[in-house]
């Protein structure tokens, strides 16, 4: 059955429209919508440009206006593991800035398996992005390096990398102090560390701030008690095993855990070697999740201001879009503990000391 004319959907107000309506040249409510100072308008001309746009719906053509301007509009967001939620509250904080500067955003999965030509500096080749914000980056990274060199806006975010001087990372030394901090409080003495890789510089910047904590208390770092990993829950896994074979029945009555997925693998293992958390070995992970909660036991965290992050890394990329410089910057929000289950005083005795677990059965992983 036809609509009746009523019924018919709204005309969509383009930009003469509202320059009709509002007795300027179209150029003039152009210049107003794009926040072009060059010719500004006067100001009751402005308001009223504006008031009138947001009456009669209107919404720029973006097509158009990224063939007028050469530009899409849109930037990456490269990250290295979609499963990991940290990820996601970077995400948000980019998209809080983003979306109030009228951009869109790309996420893409830079994953080791991907096929080389389908890596994320396809992006910038074939011109579907004007700036990336790359979550990836290693210290020595050949391809951030090359992006960089060419001239496009790039910002490495939560990363450094040799040759790239745009970056946003927080103060991942501080935030192992606090954990090794709150270990002391509880009376631990005995404490271990589950680092990142060490080809990443938040590993790097978490280990060198475990060892200085340890150094401040005047504790003894046990080599043997510091494994390197990936940020992944499979990492973590691969830790606690590694952890359990190098000390045997020797093992921590602590552990700080560089990544929250890696300390959810960790804890796995540990409780199927036999031990409790956090009676036998308390465990404190970095980045403060929503997750946390809700395992088992609830995890301790160093809250990281990943969403803060993200909100200063977007508004560094877009600034450089605008012709700015970008600079290494380090938020200066500070790491915070976040207290739940999984942490407590060490028992008198460490753990398992001087006898094996019932079930530590398992064999490191290969």
């Amino acid at each position: 059955m036809p609509r009746r004319r009523s019924e018919q959907p709204a005309k969509t107000a383009s930009l003469k429209d509202v320059a009709l309506r509002a007795g300027v040249d179209p150029s003039t409510v152009s210049r107003v919508l794009r926040g072009d100072d060059r010719k500004p308008a006067k100001a009751a001309t402005r308001d009223r440009v504006l008031r009138i746009a947001q009456e009669m719906g209107y919404r720029p053509n973006s097509v158009a206006r990224s063939l007028r301007t050469r530009r899409t509009e849109a930037i990456g967001l490269i990250i290295p593991d979609a499963a990991n939620p940290g990820f996601a509250e970077i995400f948000r904080g980019v998209q809080s800035v983003t979306d109030a500067a009228g951009w869109h955003v790309i996420v893409v999965e830079d994953r080791h398996d991907h096929r080389q030509e389908l890596g994320w500096d396809r992006l910038v080749l074939e011109g579907r992005v004007d700036g990336v914000l790359v979550l990836t980056a290693t210290i020595r990274d050949p391809i951030a390096r090359r992006v960089s060199d060419s001239g496009f806006p790039i910002v490495l975010v939560n990363r450094r990398s040799n040759g790239v001087p745009g970056s946003v990372v927080m103060n991942d030394a501080k935030g192992s102090e606090v954990a090794v901090s709150h270990f002391v409080s509880l009376g631990h003495r005995h404490i271990a560390h589950v680092a990142g890789p060490s080809d990443v510089d938040t590993g790097r910047r978490r280990l060198a701030g475990f060892r200085d904590a340890m150094k401040k208390y005047g504790i003894p770092v046990r080599e043997e008690w510091i494994v390197e990993t990936n940020y992944t829950e499979a990492g973590g896994t691969a830790a606690g095993h590694a952890l359990l074979a190098r000390t045997g029945n020797d093992m921590p009555t602590a552990i700080y855990c560089a990544s929250f997925l890696s300390g959810i693998g960790l804890v796995k293992v540990l409780k199927e070697a036999g031990y409790q958390v956090p009676q036998d070995i308390s465990v404190i992970v970095s980045d403060e999740l929503t997750l946390a909660a809700h395992t088992s036991p609830p995890l301790t965290t160093i809250r990281m201001h990943l969403s803060r992050m993200g909100e200063v890394g977007a508004r560094m990329l877009l600034d450089r879009l605008a012709g700015k410089p970008v600079s290494a910057v380090v938020i200066p929000e500070v790491p915070e503990l976040v207290v739940r289950g999984s942490t407590a005083p060490p028992k008198k005795e460490a753990p398992a000391r001087g006898r094996m677990p019932a079930r530590a059965t398992h064999q490191p992983s290969k």
